[in-house]
C-alpha cells in the first residue's frame, strides 16, 4: 500500500497543480480570449479525438497494464512488449485515417448546420489523434513500470504551461485563428515525445520481434481481452465526450464551450480518484494474476473510502464557491451552476464505489465490463438524445449523471455477487454527514469583501471543519498517518 498512498500524494499534488493551470486557462483565458463558438471547437475536437483514440488503440492501452506482469521478467521480454505497444495503434491510427478520409462528409453532415467552424477544421483530427494515442500507451507502459507520476507530469502540467503560452501569444494578436489552431494540435504532439525520451532515458527503448514461441500462448487471450477492452473504455470516454458531441450537432458551438466549462470544473472532484487508480490499476493487477483476494479486498474498501473523503471535501469546497467562479466568467457562461453541482455529484458516486471497474476488467470476468459498457453507451445517447432538446446543457449534465448512478450501480452488485466484496464502509456514512454540515454551514457565511477574501476564507472555513470532524472520529487511518507524517516533516 505504502507506493500507492505515495505515488497517490505525488499524482494528487501533480494533478493540483494541473489544476491551478487549468483554471487560467479553462476558467480564465480561453472564454475571454476567445470566441465562445472558437472555444467549443477546441473542446469539441478534443472529445472527438478521444473518443476516435479508444478505437485505434485497439485494446493496447488495456493489455499492457494488464500483461506487463507476463513480460517484466527481462529486458528481452519488455522490448518485445513495447514493440507491440507501438505497433499495434500504428496500424489502429492507419485505419482510423482511412476511415476518416471516407466518411468525412457524413461526420461533418451533423455538424454543418449548427457548428460550421467545426467543418473546417475536421482534419486536424489527424495529427491530434495521432498525439493522443501514442501518448496514452505510452503512458500505460510507464504506468505498468509502477511510475505513474511522469505522465502526470507531462499531461497536467507542461501541456497546460504550452496552452496558456499559446493564449498568451494569441491575445496580444501575433496569430491568426488558423495559426493558434495548428500549434494547439501540435503541443499534444510533444507528448509522446517526452515519454519516449523518459523510455530512452531508463534506458528502456529497445525494441525486438514480439512473436515468440514462449509467448505465443498470450497472444489469443490479448486478443480476446484488447477486443473488449476497446468497446468498453469506449463506453467511459462516451461519458465524458458524448455529451459535449451532441452539443455541438444539437445545439452550437457557443452551447458546446459552455458545458466544457461546466465539466472540467465538476471534472476536478474526480482528481484524487485519476490518482489513486494510475497506481492502483497495476498493483490490482498484481494481486489478481496471484489471486490474493484478501488483500483485493482491503484495497478496494481503502480506495474507496479515501475516494469518498477526498471528493466530498472538493465537491463541497466547488459548491460552495460556484458564485466566486461565475463572476470570473463572461456573462454567456452564467448558466453553469447547476450543470456543475449535477455533474458533480455523479463524479462522487463515482468515486464512492471504488476500484469496481479496474477488479472486474483485470479478472477471468472482463467480458462482463463490456456489457455494462453497453448499457452505459445506450442510457448515455438515449437521455442526451430525450434531455438535451428540452433543458439544454442541464439536460446533458443530467442524462450523464443518470447514466454515471446505473452503470456504477450495477458494477457494484456484480463485484458483491460474484467476488463477495463491497466497498462501503461504515465511516463512509460519517463522511457525507460532515460533508453536508460544511455545505450547510457555508451557505449561512456572508459574502466577505471581494473575490479573493470570500474565496479564501470560505474555502479555509470548509477544510478546517471537513479535516478537524474526520480526525476528530478517527473515520480514515491513512488520513490520520497522512496528517502526522506531515506534521513530522514540518517539525523536524
Amino acid at each position: 500500500m505504502g507506493i500507492i498512498i505515495r505515488q497517490s500524494i505525488q499524482n494528487t499534488l501533480i494533478s493540483y497543480a494541473g489544476v491551478a493551470l487549468g483554471f487560467i486557462s479553462t476558467i480564465l483565458l480561453f472564454p475571454n480570449i476567445l470566441e465562445s463558438d472558437q472555444f467549443g471547437l477546441t473542446r469539441l475536437l478534443l472529445s472527438v479525438g478521444l473518443v476516435c483514440v479508444q478505437f485505434s488503440h485497439l485494446g493496447m492501452k488495456n493489455i499492457i497494464i494488464r500483461y506487463f506482469p507476463y513480460y517484466q521478467h527481462s529486458d528481452d521480454s519488455r522490448s518485445r512488449l513495447l514493440t507491440l505497444t507501438l505497433g499495434v495503434p500504428f496500424v489502429g491510427f492507419i485505419l482510423f485515417t482511412l476511415l476518416l478520409f471516407l466518411f468525412q462528409d457524413t461526420l461533418t453532415s451533423y455538424y454543418s448546420d449548427r457548428s460550421e467552424l467545426f467543418t473546417e477544421y475536421v482534419l486536424y483530427l489527424i495529427p491530434l489523434v495521432f498525439a493522443i494515442l501514442f501518448f496514452e500507451v505510452l503512458n500505460s507502459y510507464v504506468r505498468a513500470m509502477k511510475d505513474s507520476v511522469t505522465g502526470s507530469v507531462v499531461n497536467e502540467i507542461i501541456i497546460r504551461v504550452c496552452i496558456i503560452t499559446l493564449l498568451g501569444v494569441y491575445f496580444f494578436g501575433l496569430l491568426t485563428f488558423r495559426e493558434f489552431m495548428i500549434l494547439f494540435v501540435g503541443i499534444y504532439c510533444i507528448q509522446p515525445v517526452v515519454m519516449l525520451l523518459y523510455l530512452a532515458r531508463k534506458k528502456q527503448l529497445a525494441f525486438s520481434l514480439p512473436f515468440q514461441k514462449e509467448t505465443k500462448r498470450l497472444y489469443k487471450g490479448m486478443s480476446v481481452y484488447g477486443a473488449y477492452s476497446v468497446l468498453g473504455g469506449l463506453a467511459i470516454l462516451m461519458v465524458g465526450n458524448i455529451d459535449i458531441m451532441m452539443l455541438g450537432s444539437m445545439v452550437d458551438l457557443s452551447s458546446t464551450a459552455v458545458y466544457a466549462i461546466a465539466f472540467y470544473i465538476g471534472m476536478v472532484i474526480a482528481i484524487p480518484q485519476r490518482s489513486i487508480n494510475k497506481i492502483a490499476a497495476p498493483i490490482l493487477a498484481d494481486l489478481l494474476k496471484s489471486k490474493n483476494f484478501r488483500d483485493i479486498e482491503k484495497l478496494y474498501k481503502r480506495t474507496a473510502l479515501n475516494q469518498l473523503i477526498a471528493g466530498s471535501l472538493i465537491y463541497v469546497g466547488i459548491w460552495a464557491n460556484l458564485h466566486n467562479i461565475i463572476d470570473l466568467l463572461p456573462p454567456e457562461y452564467g448558466e453553469i451552476y447547476w450543470v456543475v453541482v449535477i455533474l458533480g455529484l455523479a463524479k462522487l458516486f463515482d468515486m464512492a464505489t471504488g476500484i469496481n471497474g479496474h477488479i472486474i476488467i483485470n479478472s477471468k470476468l472482463f467480458r462482463f465490463d463490456l456489457y455494462t459498457n453497453i448499457l452505459l453507451v445506450i442510457l448515455t445517447i438515449s437521455t442526451n438524445y430525450l434531455l438535451i432538446p428540452l433543458y439544454g446543457i442541464e439536460g446533458a449534465a443530467i442524462a450523464t449523471a443518470f447514466s454515471i448512478f446505473i452503470y456504477n450501480f450495477v458494477k457494484y452488485l456484480f463485484v458483491w455477487i460474484r467476488f463477495q466484496m463491497q466497498p462501503f464502509q461504515w465511516p463512509a456514512i460519517g463522511v457525507l454527514a460532515i460533508a453536508a454540515l460544511c455545505l450547510g454551514i457555508s451557505h449561512t457565511l456572508p459574502y466577505m469583501m471581494n473575490f479573493y477574501v470570500d474565496l479564501f476564507v470560505r474555502s479555509a472555513v470548509i477544510a478546517a471543519i471537513f479535516m478537524s470532524t474526520l480526525l476528530l472520529f478517527g473515520l480514515s487511518d491513512d488520513v490520520k498517518h497522512l496528517v502526522q507524517e506531515s506534521i513530522k516533516r514540518l517539525t523536524q
